[in-house]
């Protein structure tokens, strides 16, 4: 008897939780789609007063509270587009949950009801329950309800996903089709110094201005590269005192916008000291195609729009280094990529590109400090992130910052980033060797060489041939396979800029801006020089049948 009430009880729960499932699952549908619809009439970040405002700044672009307006009702923005990510995906999941508690309460009361037809429940709410639970009832109500459901959370997804495809939004980053067509990096598409271009001019002079497209003086100093994204050229530039971001017209020279990166969270209250060769604003900027990040020797990292205001900021704590923080930038995918060794810390950071979360922090206890950048490879159908340091050159998982390789082959202070070429990763340093490292079957180093090795510019390399500039003034070409000098070359200055390979010819600039080009071969056969007129320290981007230059004072654009 006991037994029989206890069923009774499991059996009107069941039913009346089905019941509140139900109502629950078709109002959590409703409100969906209501949310669907007012996402697809009004987008939190296309607001008409946000455009209205930068329209504004475009007539006054040296007005800071405007600037602070459209920063400030810009984060209320996203602010909004977040919440509507989170009710999206909260509802979707809480709308299935609830089908599937009415599916088990279901499944629950109709074996009950075999065993216990009579629940000794009144007349009247038997009634309308049995109408409600009542075999067409639920076929009607659950096909409703599974419609609206469907409705609810494919019209929501597809909708979130329509903002993502927005530039603006999260996860929108370009293909890497759009990244090779580009100068994402430093050393271009990957930072590994092969341009996509095939041909690019051989004469130019600085002095006379032969061959120059345009020159413009940059406001404050810097030894980072230019990057390029279409007709939009990126640079910063840095003192004890202000750090800047500057976009420039590759058409005309024009100076679009500068932005002010101030009042980063956790930013030091005094400028570190840095060499003269370092400076505040060695690292070379970076971009997704849809925004554009830097780093200065603060440790300040920011991220910004292609109109250049500030979407995020952080401090990554300053820099304990001797020189001067000077490791790049990396995107790939939403993700942003730092090399941060220092000597108290050695992380690898990969942070969401759209806000500046931290997606994963890899600590690199067993480095020291290094200032080289990060290289992307593609391997066995795996994008890897390899770091140049003492005493490991190491290969990352890009996507969850996990180890995959190490080679205990480095020493002295690391400054070349690496190259790679079929399987093959080359890793340099003055004082220390250049390594040829095979990754398959296993990763191990199958030579070395350790004449007139590198200092700063980074080496590059195709299948058979390997590049390598030294701050003496020596240029190397070695066998990719068997690490044999095939040629040396030795000019009047040495280099820090890093050589470029555009078709068969490299390029590779000396410290007092001449230009020094000669064919990738076994044979060293020149193919001009050309001089800037100005000292030069910054690797060359090669876009648009032109190349663009950074000198210690002027940027130039050099076009045939």
């Amino acid at each position: 008897m006991e037994t029989n009430k206890k069923n009774r009880l499991k059996a009107l729960i069941a039913k009346r939780v089905a019941i509140v499932s139900f109502i629950f699952a078709v109002l959590l549908s409703i409100l969906l789609i209501a949310n669907t619809v007012q996402m697809k009439t009004v987008d939190p970040l296309n607001s008409p007063a946000l455009t209205q405002l930068m329209k504004q700044l475009q007539n006054n672009p040296n007005d800071q509270a405007l600037k602070e307006q459209i920063r400030a009702l810009d984060l209320l923005a996203r602010k909004a587009y977040f919440t509507y990510q989170w009710q999206i995906r909260t509802g979707t999941t809480m709308l299935f949950v609830s089908v599937l508690v009415l599916l088990i309460s279901l499944k629950t009361l109709s074996s009950m009801k075999r065993q216990l037809p009579d629940l000794n429940e009144s007349d009247s709410e038997r009634t309308w329950m049995d109408r409600i639970l009542s075999r067409k009832s639920l076929v009607i109500g659950g096909v409703t309800l599974f419609a609206l459901a469907f409705l609810g959370g494919a019209l929501s997804e597809s909708a979130l996903k329509d903002l993502e495809k927005d530039p603006a939004k999260q996860g929108s980053f370009a293909s890497r089709k759009e990244m090779a067509e580009n100068w994402p990096f430093f050393r271009g598409p990957n930072s590994l110094g092969v341009a996509t271009m095939t041909s690019a001019p051989t004469e130019w002079d600085g002095e006379s201005g032969e061959n120059i497209a345009w020159k413009v003086e940059i406001p404050k100093p810097g030894f980072n590269s230019p990057i390029i994204w279409e007709e939009k050229l990126f640079l910063s530039g840095a003192d004890e005192d202000l750090q800047q971001v500057y976009c420039y017209d590759t058409d005309s020279g024009e100076l679009l916008w500068t932005s002010d990166i101030v009042n980063v969270p956790g930013t030091p209250a005094e400028s570190p000291d840095v060499t003269d060769d370092t400076g505040y604003a060695a690292p070379t900027m970076a971009t997704d195609g849809q925004r554009v990040f830097t780093i200065f020797a603060t440790g300040d990292l920011a991220c910004l729009d292609m109109s250049g205001n500030i979407l995020w900021s952080k401090n990554l704590g300053l820099p304990d280094n001797h020189y001067g923080h000077s490791s790049s930038l990396l995107t790939f995918e939403d993700l942003l990529i730092v090399q941060y060794d220092h000597n108290e810390s050695q992380q690898l950071y990969a942070f969401n590109t759209f806000n500046g979360n931290l997606v994963y922090e890899t600590p690199r206890p067993d480095v020291q400090i290094s200032w080289a950048s990060p290289v992307l490879i593609d391997f066995q159908e795996q994008t890897q992130v390899v770091l140049n340091s003492n005493p490991f050159v190491m290969g990352y998982d890009v996507k969850t910052g996990k180890e995959l390789w190490r080679i205990d082959c480095m020493s002295g202070e690391v400054a070349p980033s690496v190259a790679f070429a079929e399987g093959r990763v080359f890793a340099v340093n003055e004082f220390a060797l250049l390594a040829g490292i095979q990754l398959e079957p296993n990763p191990s180093m199958i030579w070395e060489y350790e004449d007139e090795l590198s200092e700063v510019a980074s080496p590059v390399a195709t299948s058979e041939l390997l590049i390598m500039a030294s701050s003496y003034g020596t240029i190397s070409c070695l066998d990719t396979k068997t690490g044999e000098l095939i040629w040396s070359q030795e000019f009047d200055d040495g280099f820090y800029s890093s050589p470029i390979l555009v078709g068969d010819i490299v390029y590779a600039l000396d410290l007092s801006g001449v230009m020094h080009m000669f064919k990738m071969d076994k044979v060293y056969t020149e193919m001009g020089s050309a001089e800037l007129g100005q000292d030069a320290m910054a690797t060359p981007v090669f876009m648009h049948d032109r190349i663009y230059i950074r000198g210690v004072e002027h940027l130039f654009c050099i076009e045939s």
